[in-house]
């Protein structure tokens, strides 16, 4: 089917399409925490919060929280009810933890990033969901190791970080650094690496972001750690 330019009238811009996207606002939140603020940017996104529709998107609920967390950063009038959001995802359910699989694996994650402000807030996780993530973190870190999911392991990483004292040791570092390539490629998951430097770079970027990331946080956190002592 012709997309509107192709039949002869002009294309419709993005943001008259999806204009209660939430990606600018989350992009955003990031430039405002460093200081760079857009007072003009920040009136749109908040006339846009207020909107029925903006809360009417039907998306993920570790999606919402980064929403709201982002909302928060910027510091838009939006006070939303944390817990309520926290109790919706797959991790507020505290599942069987056998039941985890690749795609909640991920979901767990992210709820944990949002609701603790990637680590800057470690209380804002509900002491109920921190337990259940630091009994049981330690077995999914192995199980994603074994069977070679680097991009979920450098995660999970990042989550023992966010929760307060890491709990996981030195395993899922140690597997990471087994695994890295000598040019500093480390690998998605168990899939052999393509030659093409292109298609290694898109099928591993977000694996070396991770693990940056990962890092930046457990220094961090190490750091607040000692000046507290």
């Amino acid at each position: 089917m012709l997309g509107p330019a192709a039949r002869g009238r002009p294309a419709v811009r993005a943001p008259a399409h999806h204009f209660t996207m939430t990606d600018p606002l989350e992009t955003y939140g990031h430039f405002a925490r460093a200081g760079y603020r857009h007072p003009r940017l920040e009136e749109l996104l908040d006339s846009l919060a207020r909107l029925r529709a903006a809360h009417a998107e039907e998306i993920r609920p570790n999606r919402r929280l980064g929403v709201a967390n982002a909302r928060r950063v910027v510091g838009l009038d939006h006070r939303p009810d944390w817990e309520a959001l926290a109790l919706g995802t797959w991790l507020g359910a505290r599942p069987e933890p056998w039941a985890v699989n690749w795609m909640t694996g991920y979901d767990i994650t992210h709820t944990v990033f949002h609701l603790t402000d990637w680590g800057a807030r470690p209380d804002g996780l509900p002491e109920p969901m921190r337990d259940y993530v630091r009994d049981w973190l330690p077995v999914w870190l192995d199980v994603w190791a074994e069977v070679g999911q680097w991009d979920l392991v450098a995660e999970l990483l990042v989550v023992d970080a966010c929760c307060g004292e890491p709990t996981t040791g030195r395993q899922g570092w140690d597997a990471l650094a087994a695994v890295q390539h000598e040019d500093g490629l480390l690998p998605r998951d168990s899939d052999p690496v393509d030659g093409d430097r292109e298609r290694v770079f898109l099928d591993h970027q977000h694996t070396a972001v991770v693990a940056v990331v990962a890092g930046d946080v457990t220094l961090a956190r190490a750091l607040r750690a000692t000046a507290a002592g």
